[in-house]
């Protein structure tokens, strides 16, 4: 492992720290203030920046060796050139152009100032910090977390293994359905029908019949699942997922974020709790800190590698965003030629470039692309291709424009226009510090032709019918309610699944409502939400109705040592098994069965609302009680999920914000607290000591003006 670069102890001219080492810039211009802060970011993560900017262009095992390789090719098959990282930057706005810049200069001030024995190992410097650095690591941060959907291949994949299933004779695409659906009207969502200013939903989300499936379905090229599973990995980049985990780099989606208007408020100020949940590693994988300057005051989260601020306040506003989970991306196929080509004769775009694993020879991996975008599996047997046609392709950085925008902001409508230019998929959340609140849904999502199945690859030759208006997409300004909460969870009630069954009737978002069920809320109420919902279970309020009494104690509380709990959770498994073992077997292993098989599904194959009759004529109450005979024969005490920081001993209940930040709007201005476990830095004393608040459950205050 390579040396930390122990820098946040160097003092740097307008950058101050907090107790906690949390850098405060303060400067007399923006683009000084952003070169103070790419300066501080790198005196706080050099080392985690080093890995991810390799990581994002397929470069560590140049440094790292041979272990990181298939990353590496996973990353150069399907990403993109430097020429194209640099054609996205010179398309930003002057002003964010300018915050770049300005970053890079002062990771490279940084850079320039580190001893020169702070080699990374022999034969391998710092090399200096350049634009290309930044916007790979933001594409691969925006299409990490702002994307939805390609899940055609993972279908196919679903169908081909229901297909061998002996039970399900003729009841493939039944099961299909079951486990695939298109729109849950039981699922809870973002914005109430009654909160939704779109009062008649446009037109453009195509429905399926089963006859359309059918014909669909006959058109498909036939693939064995032996072609589909790298095929599938390698779309979902499972690789670089792997070795990002590993290295302390961004690798996982899922968030929750709640905001309480004046009217709502016991304080009759709006509060604000956000939560990105991107997992936990030493050091985290995300950064904080405040940032001064004429025109700019704003403080929060950033990312190591990436200028601004992605979550956080100014005096005047505060936000927070959801991964939006939308349908983005598709999985296309087209036919090959005898002369190599595809569709209607068109060539292949071959993207030649070296791959260098440290002490073995350099290898040539070659990215094919259609027009759409990277090849993600050829089958000349069948010569037939697939490729991956994405809503936000070679513009997903002008999403930083609109962050930029937001700086600015003083209310409502600002915050509105801010937001236009953005193009991945998130759910974002506001309150303003003249009592407004708000969300909208953002992204470009792509509006489909009827005619096919879109949970199946569709022909290339079929393209899209344009991308849902920014003016159409959900979104809502102060709820009659006075609160907006979600947990990735379906924005509005017209809003369908895409490719990929996401929203169901039972569903995460519900915890985080029930824990703010009050007529008021203070910011404690807010504070305290975050505890309760890393101790529930989602499913136990529409499964007890069928437990009964059948475990004596439990309430749905998931508390650490409960033998409840214990129980509960060996009884969902045994429930899917006794419902859907027979029939559809375990999807080759019982982790990927759990996946598969979500709460939604189990309870409505309890009501039988399904297709198949998983019950198989027996009543709910049989089924249930076996399960629950089951799960009682060998009942282990529930050990709640916990977080390693290095050698700290764990800290219990991980179902939480990687980042979280509780904002209160006063009329003087923003005032909040966060904590960013371990620490600020990835060396040193700020290393860990945010640590101790994570176990309690406590927070620090923000650098907010």
């Amino acid at each position: 492992m390579l040396p930390l670069l122990l820098a946040a102890t160097l003092q740097t001219s307008g950058i101050e720290r907090d107790a906690y080492g949390v850098p405060r810039v303060t400067a007399p211009s923006l683009q000084e203030a952003w070169r103070l802060a790419g300066r501080a970011v790198a005196e706080d993560r050099i080392w985690q920046m080093e890995l991810s900017r390799r990581l994002a262009r397929g470069r560590l095992a140049e440094l790292l060796g041979k272990d990181y390789a298939n990353s590496d090719r996973e990353v150069l098959k399907t990403g993109y050139t430097d020429e194209e990282l640099a054609a996205q930057f010179e398309r930003l706005n002057p002003e964010t152009q300018a915050m770049v810049r300005a970053y890079v200069d002062g990771v490279n001030d940084f850079i320039a100032a580190a001893p020169a024995e702070r080699v990374l190992m022999p034969g391998h410097r710092l090399e200096p910090w350049t634009i290309v650095d930044s916007m790979a690591v933001g594409v691969r941060l925006f299409q990490m977390f702002g994307r939805g959907g390609a899940g055609e291949l993972r279908n196919m994949a679903l169908l081909g293994y229901l297909e061998s299933r002996p039970n399900l004779k003729g009841k493939s695409l039944d099961v299909l359905d079951d486990f695939a659906w298109q729109n849950d009207p039981r699922s809870p969502v973002t914005v109430e029908r009654a909160d939704d200013p779109i009062k008649k939903p446009p037109v453009i989300f195509p429905s399926w019949s089963r006859k359309t499936t059918e014909e669909h379905l006959a058109q498909v090229p036939k693939l064995g699942l032996l072609e589909l599973l790298p095929a599938i990995r390698l779309e979902q980049r499972d690789e670089s997922a792997k070795v990002a985990q590993a290295l302390s780099l961004p690798w996982k989606a899922g968030s929750y974020a709640a905001v309480v208007g004046k009217g709502r408020s016991a304080t009759g100020y709006p509060v604000l709790l956000s939560a990105p949940q991107m997992g936990w590693q030493t050091p985290s994988i995300v950064h904080e800190m405040s940032i001064h300057a004429p025109g700019l005051d704003v403080a929060g989260l950033d990312v190591p590698g990436m200028p601004g601020i992605a979550i956080g306040a100014t005096p005047d506003i505060a936000w927070g965003i959801t991964s939006g989970v939308a349908d983005t991306d598709d999985i296309v196929y087209y036919k090959i030629g005898p002369d190599g080509t595809y569709g209607a004769g068109r060539k292949l775009q071959r993207i030649v470039r070296t791959l260098k694993i440290r002490g073995e020879p350099d290898e040539e991996i070659v990215q094919l692309r259609t027009e759409d975008g990277p090849v993600v599996l050829q089958n000349p047997s069948r010569a037939a291709l697939f490729a991956r046609r994405s809503g936000y392709w070679q513009i997903e950085l002008a999403s930083l424009d609109a962050f930029v925008g937001l700086y600015r902001a003083k209310g409502a409508a600002e915050i509105r226009e801010a937001l236009r230019p953005a193009t991945m998929s998130f759910n974002f959340f506001y309150a303003t510090r003249s009592g407004d609140i708000g969300y909208r849904y953002l992204g470009r999502i792509p509006i489909r032709r009827p005619g096919y199945d879109h949970r199946l690859p569709v022909p290339g030759e079929v393209s899209w019918n344009g991308f849902v208006p920014f003016e159409q997409m959900p979104h809502t300004t102060n709820p009659r309610s006075g609160l907006l909460t979600n947990w990735n969870n379906k924005p509005v009630a017209w809003w369908p699944n895409g490719d990929t069954p996401v929203w169901g009737e039972v569903f995460r978002v519900s915890s985080l409502r029930s824990s703010l069920d009050k007529p008021k809320l203070n910011p404690q109420d807010v504070e305290t939400a975050a505890w309760s919902i890393a101790r529930m279970d989602e499913t136990w309020p529409h499964l007890r109705r069928f437990v009964g009494d059948g475990i004596p104690g439990f309430d749905g509380r998931t508390m650490d040592g409960s033998l409840q709990a214990g129980t509960y959770m060996r009884f969902l498994d045994a429930l899917r098994t006794e419902l859907m073992g027979d029939d559809v077997g375990n999807f080759i292993s019982p982790d990927f069965f759990r996946i598969v098989v979500q709460p939604s599904i189990l309870v409505r194959a309890l009501e039988r609302r399904t297709r198949v009759d998983y019950l198989n004529g027996k009543p709910s109450s049989v089924v249930v009680a076996k399960a629950l005979e089951a799960a009682q024969q060998n009942s282990p005490r529930f050990r709640a999920s916990s977080i390693r920081f290095g050698d700290e001993p764990p800290v219990p209940y991980s179902n939480r914000g990687t980042y979280i930040q509780i904002i209160e709007l006063l009329t003087a201005g923003a005032s909040g607290r966060s904590v960013l476990p371990p620490g600020v830095s990835e060396a040193g004393p700020h290393s860990r000591d945010q640590v101790p608040l994570a176990r309690s459950w406590t927070y620090k205050e923000m650098g907010i003006r």
